[in-house]
């Protein structure tokens, strides 16, 4: 038997067939009708399709014609307006893109808790004063707390300053100048005897307290140079004649100030040499003659102006006391002009000291005074001069032009003539003559070579300086010159007198013939 199993089913079995009806066969006359339907149908269609694009007004009406059906009466047929479909080439419009290429910076990652940070600066001022500033954060409180604290944000200024000490070595004295054990027979002797002055000290002590003073404006602060303007102060009296000294040594500026009617009574260049100028010196004298000072002019010019403004009523209660205080000042300086004369710093060698030298003869036997000797060293030379002037309590350091351009000729009030601490001012306490007077150069000089001679002596090859009085000098090129303008015009015929005149065409007397 195979796998799979055939059933038969006998005919009487199986159900009745469904036949398919028979189709009926169309005819000609049915044709015909069938296509008329179609070219209706078709004409029909292009008849929509005519009115849908307006483009068949006439051929409508040709179709009804033929359908038979009744055309519309005639009315006004208006314009045909055809939109007529063009190409026309367009320009292609390209945008032009510009690439930018942006560099950007890597930056750091940010911070997420507080950060220490610390910069130190170091600069330089004018004044050769190194600055060395240190910038510190610290994590503090809330910034509405921290900004009610005065620590929290503020300046701590430090300024430091060494004092140096005072050199009291003959050795190191002699490798500033070499000249000095040469120059003073005496000079190991004197100095390894000698003790440091308290004037060092007392100098010293001012410069810190004057730069204390003045820690908050850096641009008042002493310079680097006018700090360190002294290397010793030292004071010693010897051992045989007793003479007391006070060896100084330092550098040396300039000073323009003084004036005299009497000797120099024209308002000259000295008047007007320096800004700071002023008629006055310390040493000063009786006045010799009826000359006015020079300057006493314009003094009271300007006391008069002072206190006219000075009347004004309405003003500021400043101006008034500035007023008052330039009235009291000039009304002395004209009453000391018109009875006093002084040193002139362009002719008279002299050196300044300090106002805190100066009224302690009683407390130190060696405190100098106005009209007190010295002896100012620099190289091989050794020049006379006297103690003229009164400067700043601070500083020590300063001579009269005439002194200044000796030591250096290219010095000017506004050029010190040594920088360097080179400069030894020996000065001879309580050698000031009782009567001051109009400089007697030759008598200065003599004076000065006897106090040497009381401190040992000047070695062999050295000598004084021997001044040249340059008011005497003025005076005599002054006097020759009025001399000879007299005496041209006495020489001279006067005008239109023709009486001593010789004929040009006569030969001169005595010529050879």
């Amino acid at each position: 038997m195979n796998d799979k199993e055939e059933f038969f089913i006998s005919d009487e079995d199986a159900p009745p067939r469904r036949t398919a009806p028979r189709k009926k066969k169309m005819g000609c006359f049915g044709k015909l009708i069938l296509l008329g339907l179609l070219g209706l149908a078709f004409f029909i269609g292009l008849l929509v399709l005519i009115d849908a694009t307006n483009s068949g007004g006439t051929v409508k009406k040709i179709l009804v014609e033929i359908l038979g059906g009744q055309t519309e009466a005639p009315r006004q047929v208006e314009p045909i307006i055809r939109e007529k479909i063009v190409e026309v080439p367009v320009e292609t419009v390209v945008e032009k893109v510009v690439e930018k290429i942006v560099e950007v910076e890597v930056l750091p990652p940010m911070p997420s808790s507080y950060v220490s940070w610390k910069k130190v600066d170091v600069a330089e001022l004018w004044s050769d004063i190194p600055v060395k500033t240190e910038v510190i954060s610290e994590q503090g409180d809330i910034a509405s707390r921290e900004r009610e604290k005065d620590g929290s944000y503020g300046i701590e200024m430090k300024l430091k300053l060494t004092v140096p000490k005072p050199n009291q070595s003959a050795k190191e004295l002699s490798g500033i100048n070499e000249n000095l054990p040469k120059m003073l027979n005496d000079f190991d002797a004197l100095v390894s005897k000698a003790e440091v002055s308290p004037f060092f000290h007392h100098l010293y002590e001012l410069k810190t307290r004057y730069i204390q003073e003045r820690v908050t404006r850096i641009d008042r602060l002493l310079s680097r140079h006018n700090l360190y303007d002294l290397e010793t102060v030292l004071q010693v009296a010897h051992p045989e004649t007793g003479q007391k000294l006070l060896l100084v040594q330092g550098e040396m500026d300039v000073v323009t100030d003084g004036s005299d009617g009497d000797r120099w009574p024209m308002l000259d260049d000295y008047i007007s040499m320096s800004q700071y100028y002023q008629p006055f010196t310390s040493y000063g004298w009786g006045k010799r003659s009826t000359t006015p000072n020079p300057l006493l002019e314009r003094w009271e010019t300007k006391l008069a102006e002072y206190e006219t403004e000075f009347a004004i009523s309405g003003l500021s209660i400043e101006r008034n006391r500035y007023l008052r205080s330039q009235i009291d000042t000039l009304t002395a300086e004209v009453a000391d002009m018109k009875v006093r004369s002084y040193l002139i710093a362009e002719a008279d060698p002299f050196f300044v000291l300090p106002l805190s030298f100066l009224g302690r003869t009683d407390e130190n036997e060696f405190g100098p005074s106005i009209g007190d000797y010295g002896v100012i060293i620099h190289g091989d030379n050794m020049y006379p001069a006297i103690a003229g002037d009164a400067g700043p309590s601070w500083k020590f350091g300063e001579a009269s032009l005439r002194v200044a351009k000796a030591l250096n000729e290219k010095a000017t009030p506004y050029n010190r003539p040594v920088s360097d601490l080179v400069v030894t001012y020996l000065i001879f306490p309580g050698s000031r003559d009782e009567t001051k007077g109009p400089p007697d150069l030759e008598a200065w000089r003599a004076r000065c070579q006897e106090l040497l001679d009381g401190i040992g002596g000047i070695g062999e090859g050295y000598q004084l300086h021997q001044w040249e009085d340059l008011i005497a000098k003025k005076k005599a090129e002054q006097e020759a010159a009025a001399a000879a303008e007299e005496t041209e015009e006495v020489e001279s015929p006067p005008a239109g007198d023709d009486s001593g005149d010789e004929d040009p065409a006569q030969p001169e007397k005595g010529a050879d013939q």
